[in-house]
């Protein structure tokens, strides 16, 4: 609630999170349900629009991503504010992964807002370190993450991942 509080002083437009909102890791729906409750009672004290991203604790497994839906819809969208374009892909689908139908959607969305002053592209685990490693030891790229790099081109663009506890 610290936060909360100190973010509705701060006043912005919207916060973004970018994943592990929860513990997860669990198979018991009603511990699950128990977590959401608890972070969204935090969430609805927050005075401006929060956007989900969803990370490897919130959708680990199908009951969790279920549970994901039910509460937020799908794992991926994109909005726009003052021109600038919110691209929020799920880097869980299903696991360190973007689905193949989540990369045409993205693909398509990214089209249809060339146009956009910036992009920010927001996913919880930062897919081209994977990808790297991938393509260095002359392996496919099993994330799809070049895909996104691709279908980004030249625009003005920022990337935001976490997961890992360290930079990178």
């Amino acid at each position: 609630m610290h936060a909360v509080r100190n973010l509705n002083l701060l006043r912005p437009e919207f916060v973004v999170s970018v994943g592990d909102l929860i513990e997860g890791y669990t198979n018991d729906v009603a511990r699950a349900q128990q977590e959401w409750s608890e972070f969204l009672g935090f969430i609805n004290e927050l005075q401006m629009r929060f956007f989900f991203v969803a990370g490897n604790h919130d959708v680990t497994n199908p009951m969790l991503h279920d549970l994901w839906r039910k509460h937020f819809g799908r794992e991926w969208y994109s909005f726009d504010y003052k021109g600038v374009h919110f691209l929020c892909l799920s880097s869980e689908d299903p696991s360190a992964t973007l689905g193949e139908e989540q990369v045409k959607w993205a693909e398509d969305d990214l089209k249809k807002h060339r146009d956009a002053r910036w992009t920010f592209v927001l996913l919880h685990k930062p897919l081209w370190v994977y990808a790297e490693r991938e393509l260095a030891a002359g392996n496919p790229d099993r994330t799809n993450w070049t895909k996104i790099a691709a279908a980004l081109g030249s625009r003005p663009h920022t990337v935001f991942a976490v997961h890992v506890h360290h930079y990178v």
